[in-house]
């Protein structure tokens, strides 16, 4: 299966790549596909630089990662031919995984209205404007609303991965990921995940 990590510049290093080292794991079941709106060189937060395919909606099957980070903000604002396509993604994918306030870019296109996602820190106006209609879960890892699984911040985007690889495969390929990783994996689906 496919994973494409959608890139933007200034995006939150820890959130794309948590989420890719855990499939990473698992290369008999998971390929991975870093793709960006301009197929160019894409600069995260910290300056990690990485080469990009380009962006094309139609050949999004599988996996859609959408990481959160400075650059998330930007594209909110002055970039609606970005997160058009990032919409037509999303609604071609089998699953999306939105970390942090990646899940930012699918509310301003609209798709996450009447949906549940995990709430994220945004500004005030922020919210007022954007998430009318969305509704926001506090207090848990990961909210799982079909096939959009989100989360509040970068280190329970490790969580969000490891939910739906297990809901992918099955939870004892999840924990293989985890122990790969060193990561001490709660699978508490009671207390973590709102579904």
């Amino acid at each position: 299966m496919n994973v494409n990590v959608i890139l933007f510049d200034d995006f939150e290093t820890l959130d794309a790549f948590g989420p890719v080292e855990l499939f990473g794991k698992l290369p008999q079941h998971f390929h991975i596909r870093y793709l960006s709106v301009s197929g160019d060189l894409i600069n995260s937060v910290h300056g990690l630089k990485i080469w990009t395919d380009f962006l094309v909606p139609d050949e999004i099957d599988g996996i859609l990662l959408i990481p959160g980070g400075k650059g998330a903000r930007r594209l909110l604002w002055k970039d609606e031919r970005s997160l058009n396509l990032i919409r037509k993604a999303a609604e071609n994918a089998d699953y999306c995984l939105m970390i942090g306030n990646g899940s930012a870019l699918l509310a301003q296109t609209g798709m996450l209205y009447h949906r549940t996602i995990a709430d994220f820190p945004m500004d005030a106006n922020w919210n007022r404007m954007f998430t009318a209609g969305i509704d926001r879960i506090t207090g848990v890892k990961t909210v799982i609303d079909g096939k959009l699984y989100s989360c509040n911040n970068t280190m329970n985007g490790f969580d969000t991965a490891l939910w739906a690889i297990s809901d992918i495969l099955d939870i004892t390929e999840a924990e293989k990921a985890a122990q790969a990783v060193g990561y001490e994996w709660s699978e508490d689906a009671d207390t973590d995940v709102y579904s």
